[in-house]
């Protein structure tokens, strides 16, 4: 950031934070590999950054395949009927 004035690094950080909340889920994981990737061309440490943001984006998309898997998993179990009654959801169980 150029301007080291403290209102316009708030303000910067508040338009940033108004676009976030516009962004779509899609954009914002490749807005997130842009700012990690900036943050490490100008860190002084920049080798352990850069794993560091490799382990979490890994993990990340780990995630995102995993409740990837587990939707079709039940879209699978809606379709061959394998449901329950939401009302059924406690029975057995006691508080």
């Amino acid at each position: 950031m150029l301007a080291t004035d403290t209102s316009t690094q708030i303000d910067v950080r508040q338009a940033l934070i108004q676009e976030i909340d516009q962004t779509s889920e899609s954009l914002l994981s490749e807005v997130l590999d842009f700012l990690l990737f900036i943050r490490a061309k100008h860190s002084p440490v920049q080798l352990e950054i850069q794993t560091d943001v490799g382990d979490l984006v890994e993990d990340h998309d780990d995630l995102k395949e995993k409740i990837l898997e587990d939707l079709r998993q039940s879209l699978e179990d809606v379709k061959a009927g394998r449901v329950h009654d939401i009302s059924e959801l406690w029975d057995g169980i006691d508080v």
